[in-house]
């Protein structure tokens, strides 16, 4: 009898030894809160030793990448083609009023001469207001039996339109349309550069909130084998069922799951940067870690105000109207009848020389009026019904880009204050979120529950921890879209001030 009351009390000797170690060897790690910051320029990271710096790729700030989108991307590449195409006809049209001087020789070579040899030089010069300046220098030379004699044609032409052609709308249609085209293509480039912007600063944010969130998975994927490896400990002590082990296998496995979409994601977010950069597949780089901007506030009026003033979007439909504005006039003055005055100063005769065939004596003064009206004006008649309808329904337009851009406006400002309530709101859950998973890791340590919370708040931390990283990345590029709806956006300086107040 005492034999087996020994043997009884070493068995449980031993048992309660064996808890104790099982204990000792399944201490769960109390969860830290992570904060978002960049450790880019930490002190402990230049004292790490330089061969671990030198095999990282480079850093690439959000500064350097919206640079050389800048310079690099494709929609930014052909803007610059199109506003380099709008110089070229504005070129052209301008042309249209300076100076044409048109040299025309046809002689030969030699000591005799010959007949239809042509000596020519005209100078013509157009002005805004519809007057036309022709002079005319030439000669050229015949031959019958009597010899060789000279034709000369020396004539200072002045046309001017009192009708149809006449003023400065008339004339000027095609300078003024190059003029609009290139002020339209320049606004073009600006909305291309601002929207490259903002999508360069959502891959880059992108980025780097998946990098984040694949450490923390990480981290949560290292934490949650310990789980498991405690709960099989403690199921072979009987301290535990078979239930949690099971509950510890399935959040190691989604935990993993949830770290390959997190590196998948990375990936695409790079590809994406690459292409708006333009860098190629294998140059590799990493990435400043989101800042928390400061949200701005403008009130509902002022915002409007600014908007309706600096939109690019308005300028384009005040020139679109004004465009169809001078269309109207210009088929309006197209109903008018051809009624030009001319004047020319002439001097035409027959010379016995080429020497003889200019001067300045013997001109001739003459007057003359030249009229022009269709009987049939059915064709100008529709292009001035087709400019009314064109120009009503421009005005339309404005009118409703004006209201649209009204509720883009008030759609960003409820926008900000939402991203604000949300900011603080995603700080305290996560820092629930934490404390939630510091007291279930305790219990589960402890014995006073078993590893059900653990995995629940575990789930919860990983969850607060996805949404507050998303939650900055967005604030960080609503805070441009905002100066983009407001149409002060200026992709070279705004970087900087980003940077500036996100601290």
């Amino acid at each position: 009898m005492r034999t087996v009351f020994l043997h009884a009390a070493c068995s449980t000797t031993w048992f309660c030894l064996l808890l104790a170690w099982a204990g000792a060897q399944t201490t769960l790690p109390t969860p830290e809160i992570e904060m978002i910051v960049d450790t880019s320029h930490d002190g402990r990271n230049e004292a790490a030793p330089e061969t671990t710096t030198d095999s990282r790729p480079p850093l690439l700030t959000l500064s350097q990448a919206i640079d050389r989108a800048l310079l690099r991307n494709d929609r930014l590449i052909n803007a610059d083609d199109g506003v380099e195409q709008a110089h070229l006809s504005l070129r052209l049209a301008r042309s249209a009023f300076r100076p044409k001087l048109v040299p025309n020789i046809h002689g030969s070579f030699g000591q005799s001469d010959t007949s239809n040899q042509t000596y020519r030089l005209d100078l013509s010069q157009r002005f805004i207001t519809g007057t036309e300046l022709r002079g005319t220098l030439a000669t050229s030379s015949d031959k019958n039996q009597l010899g060789t004699f000279y034709n000369t044609d020396t004539t200072l032409a002045v046309s001017q339109p009192l009708l149809r052609g006449f003023g400065r709308v008339a004339s000027r249609r095609g300078l003024s349309s190059a003029e609009a085209r290139l002020a339209s293509a320049e606004r073009e480039k600006l909305r291309s550069e601002q929207q490259v912007m903002v999508e360069v600063t959502a891959a880059y944010y992108r980025i780097a909130t998946q990098q984040q969130m694949a450490d923390v998975v990480e981290k949560s994927l290292e934490r949650a084998r310990r789980l498991l490896a405690a709960s099989e400990a403690k199921l072979e002590v009987g301290k535990v069922s078979q239930l949690d082990v099971l509950r510890a296998r399935q959040l190691s496995a989604q935990t993993e799951g949830q770290l390959l979409n997190a590196l998948s994601a990375v990936e695409d977010a790079t590809d994406q940067l690459r292409l708006l950069i333009d860098y190629g597949p294998d140059e590799m780089f990493t990435v400043e870690s989101p800042k928390v901007p400061r949200i701005e506030s403008i009130p509902l009026d002022e915002a409007i105000e600014v908007a309706l003033a600096r939109r690019p979007e308005i300028d384009d439909a005040r020139e679109s109207l004004a465009e169809s504005e001078r269309a109207l006039g210009y088929e309006r003055n197209q109903l008018l009848p051809q009624l030009d005055l001319n004047l020319a100063l002439t001097r035409r005769e027959v010379a016995d020389s080429f020497a003889s065939s200019f001067g300045v004596d013997r001109f001739d003064f003459a007057t003359f009026v030249t009229l022009s009206m269709p009987v049939d004006r059915t064709p100008q008649t529709i292009a001035y019904h087709n400019a009314m309808i064109e120009r009503d329904r421009r005005r339309r337009t404005s009118e409703q880009l004006k209201r649209q851009i009204m509720r883009e406006v008030r759609l960003v400002l409820r926008q900000q204050l939402r991203l604000k309530q949300q900011l603080d709101l995603s700080s305290a859950m996560l820092e629930f979120a934490g404390k939630e998973a510091e007291v279930a890791a305790m219990r589960f340590e402890r014995g006073l529950s078993n590893n059900l919370d653990v995995v629940k708040a575990e789930e919860v931390l990983l969850d607060a921890r996805s949404r507050h990283s998303a939650l900055l990345a967005e604030i960080a590029v609503s805070q441009l879209g905002l100066r983009q709806t407001l149409g002060i956006l200026d992709p070279r300086k705004d970087v900087a001030l980003l940077e500036d107040a996100a601290s």
